[in-house]
């Protein structure tokens, strides 16, 4: 079977599909990820083919509301058209707010799947729907939010985390995964040498914290008096340097891959994307959360709602009060526990290559 996965030019995107990708891969079918191609090598090293399509995440700027996914959707849909009109895909696989890939499914009739992002991923909206209709005006398909609508999704978010009242889509879960770090990654040596038992993991993500770098910095004042490592990533366009010389306990890198990070963690503060919130979940680990924008408040309420962690307001990021919560959270052991509960979840969902091997009995778009 030949599966085209689409994605936006985003590390929480991109990120969240690949597992099921290299899945597909492993199983025999035909693979191809189209993405931006500033994540070409990202997702070739995983021994995939990657389309470049539409614009950069640069190109593109910040996403600031729906109507961003729609409007770089239609320069992805413009790419990706051309090269499915040759190469022919059996099934589309795009993540939720990448929908030029909703476009080449619906043009030519091919099954279209749906995954999910994160813990709001459990179906459409009617304001993700209302972008999607606008979109297939664009392109003279007038049925394209139904296509999306009514087409299989795929949650990667675990009962507990679920929210109340979402609309109740064909709905099928794929286990939240870290995916395999790329061939040669390693953590770095001097992780090694950190004085304390306990190692705290700070990531803002990749997007929103460059607009306010100062959250990242208070984090920091906050985190590194605690008697516990500090491993902070701030993320590619940021210099760590900028954050100057720091104490023994802490660490400051552009990058490290979590596959290999979380396991050696005792907990988690991030901005509260989905990736990150289902990855510490995964590895049991409970999480102090500083939400920034676009779908991180709803995940922050998720996390406080399921007791596996707490939130502290980022408007006005006081080291303190960041102190405080965290020295909470490790003394505390209800939020450990609430998130080792999380993982035992986590870990009975349907593995991405379970979802794979189910496409031998039952086709996906049979389903639907």
């Amino acid at each position: 079977m030949r599966v085209l996965f689409t994605a936006g030019p985003f590390f929480g995107h991109v990120n969240t599909v690949l597992p099921l990708a290299v899945a597909a891969e492993r199983a025999g079918h035909e693979v191809r990820f189209a993405t931006g191609a500033d994540f070409a090598d990202h997702v070739s090293e995983r021994g995939l083919e990657c389309w470049g399509v539409g614009p950069t995440a640069d190109e593109a700027g910040m996403p600031t509301s729906l109507a961003f996914f729609r409007r770089t959707g239609a320069l992805r849909a413009a790419d990706l058209l051309k090269l499915a009109d040759r190469w022919r895909p059996d099934l589309v696989i795009s993540e939720e707010l990448e929908f030029g890939g909703v476009v080449a499914a619906a043009r030519d009739a091919t099954p279209l799947l749906v995954h999910g992002l994160g813990i709001a991923a459990a179906g459409s909206t009617e304001a993700v729907t209302s972008e999607v209709d606008r979109l297939g005006a664009t392109w003279g398909l007038p049925h394209l939010a139904e296509v999306y609508r009514t087409s299989l999704h795929l949650s990667v978010c675990p009962p507990s985390l679920r929210p109340v009242g979402l609309p109740d889509p064909k709905l099928m879960s794929v286990r939240p995964a870290l995916g395999e770090p790329a061939p040669g990654e390693r953590l770095p040596a001097v992780l090694e040498d950190l004085p304390y038992e306990a190692n705290i993991h700070l990531t803002l993500g990749t997007v929103f914290h460059q607009r306010r770098p100062g959250v990242l910095a208070a984090a920091i004042a906050g985190l590194r008096e605690l008697a516990a490592n500090l491993i902070v990533t701030v993320g590619p366009g940021v210099d760590p340097a900028d954050f100057g010389s720091q104490p023994a306990n802490v660490v400051v890198e552009r990058y490290l891959p979590h596959a290999l990070l979380l396991p050696r963690c005792t907990a988690v503060v991030s901005q509260g994307g989905a990736g990150i919130v289902l990855g510490a979940l995964a590895h049991g680990l409970p999480q102090l959360v500083m939400p920034q924008g676009a779908d991180q408040f709803d995940n922050a309420a998720a996390v406080q709602r399921a007791g596996v962690g707490l939130v502290v307001d980022s408007n006005e990021p006081n080291p303190l009060a960041i102190t405080e919560a965290m020295e909470k959270l490790l003394r505390e052991p209800q939020y450990a526990d609430a998130a080792r509960a999380v993982r035992t979840e986590i870990h009975v969902m349907p593995t991405p290559s379970d979802v794979i091997a189910a496409w031998r009995t039952v086709t996906p778009w049979s389903l639907m």
